[in-house]
């Protein structure tokens, strides 16, 4: 068998020994398998929730080669190596089936059983699910910089550059963020100061033309006041993206373009202009299709003698009745329940119980992988001691070396302190799974369920439901007596 190896570290908490560590496992288990390696993708710095083509671009290369036929398989350390999307994960899972290449996570080969299958599904999924509260403790250090009013990376807002984790004003820049404050003080329109500044080649901290979306984004920015604004999570919606109202906050961080007043006027202005009324989030948004002509079905509310109900209509009016909105959302309850029966959940407990046997040999691997680093670290500390030692030096590279063997000292004691990462045990996956069936909610639903067609005929409605782990799930079950029900109430 040939194969490739895929192998990628994201810039939180990991670096380029987390690339080498990958591979070398994979590489050891081809060796033990007979598996002949032809070529490795590497993605360095990247999120496992990036999938275009210009963040995570060997992981594009390899999807091209797959049609090349070159290799039969693609050897990862983990499931999220190749992401912490669900919806990618399958995708991913589709092209590779229909290209007849296999995917080995050698550190999570739970064997081929129908109960394996299952609980790479379930992986995949709770790399999803779990990805905000493992992300939290990546953000420590973003934390620390936070506090100290400094640049926590991305890109500055246009107007500002950042020198030495500091934001300073870009007069160049700044000078077009006034007029287009100037415009919306004045109820004026931006079409002139948007034409000025393409003609004088001005874009925005991408590159790209500065537009109207743009100009709402800036004169909506409070860091224009000097307001320093850094939140510690990822925000809802988009206006809470912008105005961080969770966020560590602190006046007077920066030098302002924009005094306080006339921002504070600018807003009032804008809210003014903004249509009222936001969209709602409902449990089954975005899911229901209409099973006459295959158009999606939008939520509309109705008003009858002072009591207010919620129906499902077909966006293209085909002629389909409405559908209840309690009804949608029952089915898709009842489903998710089902689907997360106690007899599959018994299976994923087993599998998960048989995959925490080899523990010992991955805390041991851990282990022997941390001794190597607090040597290596140990080596570059007293090679700097007998450095300084060694000959009459200046003070400022006595306080250089200084400074190096102290950063040194610290990162040998946190990796003493470290711990193998701890893998969702038999416990938490219960836990989780029971959850989500007590009482499914929005994200569960929307993790579990791809596409619900409904239909209304006289008194009754029909529902046909799918779901992102069908390909890899109900299929496999099907054959030990768990059927998901596939027609609603």
């Amino acid at each position: 068998m040939r194969a490739v190896i895929y192998a990628r570290f994201s810039s939180d908490r990991q670096s380029e020994d987390s690339i080498h560590a990958q591979v070398r496992a994979c590489e050891e288990y081809a060796k033990q398998k007979g598996i002949r390696i032809i070529g490795v993708y590497k993605d360095e710095a990247i999120s496992g929730r990036e999938t275009k083509t210009e963040l995570r671009r060997e992981y594009q290369r390899m999807l091209r080669d797959l049609k090349k036929h070159t290799f039969d398989a693609i050897l990862i350390h983990k499931y999220d190596r190749v992401a912490r999307s669900l919806s990618e994960h399958v995708n991913l899972e589709t092209k590779l089936k229909k290209e007849g290449i296999e995917l080995i996570a050698v550190g999570q080969n739970f064997g081929n059983s129908n109960e394996s299958k299952i609980m790479k599904a379930l992986m995949w999924s709770m790399s999803e699910y779990y990805s905000d509260n493992l992300a939290n403790e990546t953000k420590k250090g973003h934390r620390e910089t936070a506090l100290k009013g400094l640049h926590n990376g991305g890109y500055a807002p246009f107007g500002y550059d950042v020198v030495d984790q500091k934001y300073v004003i870009n007069e160049l820049e700044a000078a077009y963020v006034r007029k287009l404050f100037a415009c919306a003080l004045d109820r004026k329109g931006y079409k002139e100061v948007l034409k000025e500044m393409k003609d004088a080649g001005i874009v925005g901290k991408r590159g790209k033309e500065i537009k109207y979306p743009q100009v709402y984004e800036i004169l909506r920015n409070e860091k224009y006041c000097g307001v320093y604004l850094y939140s510690e999570s990822e925000e809802k919606n988009r206006s809470e993206r912008r105005t961080k109202p969770n966020s560590i906050r602190i006046e007077n961080a920066y030098p302002a373009i924009i005094d306080r007043a006339t921002y504070e006027e600018v807003q009032k202005i804008m809210t003014e202009r903004k249509q009222s009324g936001q969209r709602a989030n409902y449990l089954c948004s975005g899911l229901v299709y209409c099973a006459c002509c295959g158009a999606k079905m939008h939520v509309y509310k109705s008003t009858r003698k002072g009591h207010t109900y919620y129906y499902y209509r077909c966006s293209k009016a085909c002629g389909s009745s409405v559908v209840k909105m309690e009804d949608v959302d029952n089915a898709a309850t009842a489903y998710v329940r089902e689907l997360l029966s106690a007899d599959t959940q018994l299976k994923v407990a087993q599998v998960l119980r048989t995959y925490k046997g080899h523990e010992k040999d991955r805390v041991e691997s851990f282990q022997a992988a941390v001794a190597k680093k607090i040597a290596e670290k140990e080596t570059a500390y007293n090679n700097l001691l007998t450095n300084m030692t060694s000959a009459v030096l200046p003070a400022e590279v006595i306080e250089d070396i200084s400074d190096k063997m102290s950063k040194l000292k610290n990162e040998i004691e946190e990796l003493k302190e470290a711990t193998p990462p701890e893998d969702y045990s038999v416990d938490v996956i219960q836990e989780w799974l029971q959850s989500i069936r007590n009482a499914p909610d929005e994200k569960a639903v929307h993790l579990l369920i791809d596409r619900i067609e409904a239909v209304r005929i006289e008194d009754k409605t029909d529902f046909n439901i799918s779901t992102t782990l069908k390909p890899v799930l109900e299929n496999m079950v099907a054959g030990e007596g768990f059927e998901p029900t596939t027609s609603g109430l």
